[in-house]
């Protein structure tokens, strides 16, 4: 690499890690606590494998509908190494972006669209403020390194269309194939892009016809093997979801994506106008928001003219691109490349978990980056050619779009200040006010949590989760004829929702209805069979009433929880009540064992249990403690 190419790439890697060096600060924030944070799969070397046979976000089979076990090596190897230290996952990520950075320009270079548009296209994508949720966002590292193996997927695939060590760069191809489908299921799409690479080759002939003849013929391998790698990823998907696509049980929430359940042409439509909402924020990135659910984008009517204006104009910016690829113009490789990147995410072929979110532009932006390079360049194909009127208005660009990704950095330094934030960048969003009234409650700002709770369901009539929160909120303020009723809104509207059956017991629980609180435990136990909190609280409740099946209760509820201390605990004093004093230590012992470092605090809830389950007083609670202590 020559000293002038060495000086721009380390130009694009200052630039990358100066705009997003204050995401470096930032908490676990928001999906970071499950995938991360709280995730036990990752926790241990031992449970790689188990990794690669579960679902993302760890749920059972045929319910997930994502399957992503190389992103969730990156973060267990990460975790192998130095814990839950969240500054190293932010670092990591940040120079994840770094390196999609410089394979981006690597690919331009290579494709030789100009080296000051190039440049320029490079330099924007590092500070562009569209990625702040990709980066600063832990999580989002499924887009950076979705992209990175996509990338280096196209840099292998042009070489090996150019002769160079082809199986080997085929080979390395359908590596980085594989395991960008096993990170994110958006670098499907890499073939075709792949495609749209050897279409815009130097070494193929002007004419567009040719090129595809080109492009064809020189990426075959490379098509017949990514196909074969698809069809394995498929298989993987199916043994683990239960289906290759999906899981037969998961659905698409209509909260997330209100497109999901309208027809195909309709949806379309609807697809068409937020992909133009997309590349606007992409060129104009002055409104940006987390959350952009029901109902915070208007639909439109299938024969609106906003949605045929949108249609068309998709189809006029394609049709000309391919026109104008003849003449080797980077912008109509730009607007290809943006449209068939966003092509997986972008509802128009089939509906996804997603209306809309700024991370999933990470990649597709790379399109509208190079678009404004070129505009910049001007034609200059070389530096010389650049005019310092062009280079003064690039650098005054990426000056503004690194302050206000900077800016946009500080609202995902913790829940309070994204959601904050969500709601005044998208207060039409049911999701918004009620992530806000989630974590408002949970700080005990109750009134806060109850005013909010109550205005997403408002937006959203049927959201059950809203509905529990504002039960939550009502049981702290003690309203609690108001809080079981919100709770019984939430199981009407969702019965296999576990957090609505726990609040609605609880609830009726503080108000003296204990045989309520049992009904509720069990009716959600038997909508939710897995859950360890419904078993545990309705063996509890059922120890307290004397019911005959206390005992089987308590053996479920451990069984559904091994390591559950509270649960060994309770069945133990359940044990100590009947005299079983030999089985109580079992149980005791077995409590001990999973959390050795933790006696004192082990001996104060088994005493608690005693006196909360069986009315012992404190010095007969105590003697009955001491004696489970007895090795």
């Amino acid at each position: 690499m020559k000293r002038e190419e060495r000086d721009r790439a380390g130009l694009l890697l200052a630039a990358c890690l100066l705009t997003f060096a204050n995401a470096l600060s930032g908490a676990f924030t928001y999906d970071d606590k499950a995938a991360v944070r709280d995730n036990l799969l990752i926790r241990a070397p031992e449970s790689a494998g188990q990794l690669f046979r579960t679902s993302y976000f760890g749920w059972p089979r045929g319910v997930g509908v994502n399957y992503r076990p190389i992103l969730m090596l990156s973060y267990a190897a990460q975790w192998w190494i130095h814990g839950g230290r969240v500054e190293a996952y932010h670092a990591v990520n940040v120079l994840l972006h770094a390196a999609v950075t410089l394979a981006f320009w690597l690919l331009l270079r290579r494709l030789r669209l100009g080296d000051a548009a190039a440049f320029g296209a490079a330099l924007l994508f590092a500070v562009h403020p569209v990625h702040v949720e990709a980066v600063a966002s832990i999580v989002g590292r499924g887009e950076t390194l979705t992209a990175l193996f996509v990338l280096g997927y196209l840099l292998l695939g042009l070489s090996a269309a150019r002769g160079n060590r082809q199986a080997l760069s085929v080979a390395g191809a359908l590596v980085c194939y594989a395991l960008g489908c096993l990170t994110k299921e958006s670098a499907v799409v890499a073939p075709a892009l792949a495609f749209l690479v050897l279409l815009a080759a130097p070494e193929a002939e002007a004419r567009l016809s040719a090129r595809i003849r080109f492009a064809f013929s020189r990426g075959l391998w490379l098509y017949a093997g990514s196909a074969a790698v698809l069809v394995g990823v498929l298989y993987l998907r199916r043994s683990v979801l239960g289906a290759a696509v999906s899981g037969g049980g998961s659905g698409i929430y209509e909260l997330e994506n209100p497109l999901a359940p309208l027809p195909a042409l309709a949806r379309a439509w609807n697809a068409a106008l937020i992909l133009a909402r997309y590349a606007g924020r992409i060129v104009f990135p002055l409104e940006l928001t987390a959350d952009e659910s029901a109902w915070s984008l208007p639909l439109a009517t299938g024969r609106s003219p906003a949605a045929l204006a949108g249609i068309g104009l998709l189809a006029l910016a394609a049709i000309l691109s391919l026109a104008r690829f003849s003449r080797k113009i980077p912008v109509a490789f730009g607007l290809l490349f943006f449209g068939l990147a966003f092509l997986p995410a972008s509802n128009l072929l089939f509906p996804i978990g997603t209306l809309f979110a700024e991370r999933l532009a990470y990649l597709p932006s790379a399109g509208l980056c190079l678009v404004l390079g070129a505009a910049l360049a001007a034609g200059a194909e070389t530096f010389p050619q650049w005019t310092a009127r062009r280079r003064a208005a690039l650098a005054a660009l990426a000056l503004v779009f690194a302050a206000r990704a900077a800016v946009r950095n500080t609202v995902w330094r913790s829940d309070q200040a994204l959601f904050e934030n969500s709601i005044r960048t998208s207060p039409s969003s049911a999701k918004a006010w009620y992530n806000d009234a989630l974590i408002a409650v949970d700080r005990g700002d109750a009134r806060r949590g109850l005013d909010h709770a109550r205005r997403a369901t408002e937006i959203y009539a049927n959201y059950w989760d809203a509905f529990a929160v504002k039960g939550h909120a009502e049981r702290d303020l003690n309203l609690l004829a108001e809080s079981e009723a919100s709770y019984e809104k939430s199981v009407e509207l969702n019965d296999a929702y576990e957090n609505g059956w726990y609040g609605l017991g609880i609830t009726r629980e503080a108000r003296g209805d204990t045989a309520g609180a049992e009904e509720a435990f069990a009716s959600g136990l038997g909508e939710v069979e897995t859950s360890f909190p419904l078993a545990y609280h309705l063996a509890r409740i059922r120890t307290a009433l004397g019911a005959a099946s206390a005992g089987e209760d308590w053996v479920r509820a451990v069984g559904l929880s091994p390591g559950a201390i509270s649960a060994r605990l309770g069945y133990a004093g359940w044990l100590l009540a009947r005299g079983r004093e030999a089985d109580a230590r079992r149980q005791w012992r077995e409590a001990l064992r999973r959390d050795p470092a933790n006696l004192e605090a082990l001996k104060g809830l088994a005493d608690s249990n005693a006196r909360l389950h069986f009315g012992l007083g404190e010095r007969l609670a105590r003697a009955k403690i001491a004696r489970l202590s007895v090795s």
